[in-house]
């Protein structure tokens, strides 16, 4: 696990599985209660901003019915702003200078400098 000049509010949770990796980049904050769950990799950018109760996972956490276990890395850019209680999936990336509304659970790609949101997360502009 790698973190440059962070901050962690009370109550985050890192939960990093054998061999996988987390990696929150300078000048990031998590808010209170966020929790990053990496079954693989999960990497956050420099300077993002992260709110409370937010959740960011890599896996399923167990295998269903249909098939194995799944974990998918998730990449968050640099500059990302996440709001509260938004939850994001695994495989996902999320571009430079991109929004994610509150409450938002996000199971595809965010284009760099877009705002998103809704369950599940959908185009509500592009912020350039």
């Amino acid at each position: 696990m790698e973190a440059g000049n962070c901050t962690f509010y009370p109550g985050v949770r890192l939960e990093c599985w054998r061999g996988a990796v987390i990696s929150i980049g300078t000048g990031t904050y998590l808010n209170r209660n966020t929790e990053i769950i990496a079954a693989a990799e999960v990497r956050i950018g420099r300077d993002c901003k992260i709110a409370w109760d937010v959740v960011i996972m890599d896996t399923d956490q167990h295998p269903t019915d249909d098939g194995p276990l799944r974990n998918e890395p998730v990449r968050i850019g640099d500059r990302v702003w996440i709001g509260c209680r938004a939850v994001i999936l695994k495989g996902v990336t999320i571009g430079d200078d991109a929004i994610v509304g509150a409450g938002s659970i996000v199971t595809k790609d965010v284009a760099a400098a877009t705002v998103v949101g809704g369950n599940p997360a959908h185009l509500i502009r592009s912020a350039r």
